[in-house]
C-alpha cells in the first residue's frame, strides 16, 4: 500500500512548472538635448519616467555619450545621451517616443553620471 502510495505522489513532484525566461533587454538611447557651457538640462531619470509613463518598462538607467568629436564652441550640443535597457518587444513605441537602439550608434558608450 505505502509503494503504491509513494507512486501516485512522485509524477506530482516531478512537475515543474516552466521556468518563465525574462525577455531579453534593449538598450536604447536619446539625446539628453544639452550645450557645450550650459549648465541645467533634463537628467536620464526624467526621460526614462516619461518612458514608463508611456507604458515602456525600464530595468537600468544610465548616462552616456554619443562618441562623435565636435567643436569645442559654446551654444554647441555636448553630445550626452540618457540609455536605459528596456525589454525588446517594446522596441517600437520607444522609437515612436524618440528613442535610439544603442547599437544605431556605433561609437556611443555608457559613462558615468
Amino acid at each position: 500500500m505505502s509503494a503504491l502510495l509513494t507512486l501516485s505522489v512522485l509524477p506530482g513532484c516531478a512537475a515543474t512548472a516552466p521556468s518563465a525566461t525574462p525577455a531579453p533587454l534593449l538598450p536604447m538611447a536619446r539625446p539628453l538635448g544639452t550645450l557645450q557651457c550650459q549648465p541645467g538640462g533634463p537628467t536620464p531619470e526624467a526621460l526614462a519616467a516619461a518612458l514608463r509613463e508611456a507604458g515602456v518598462p525600464v530595468t537600468q538607467v544610465a548616462c552616456g555619450h554619443d562618441g562623435r568629436m565636435r567643436p569645442a564652441v559654446c551654444g554647441a550640443p555636448d553630445g550626452r545621451l540618457a540609455i536605459v535597457d528596456i525589454p525588446a518587444e517594446h522596441q517600437a513605441r520607444a522609437e515612436a517616443l524618440g528613442w535610439r537602439p544603442l547599437a544605431a550608434m556605433p561609437d556611443a558608450s555608457r559613462q558615468p553620471c
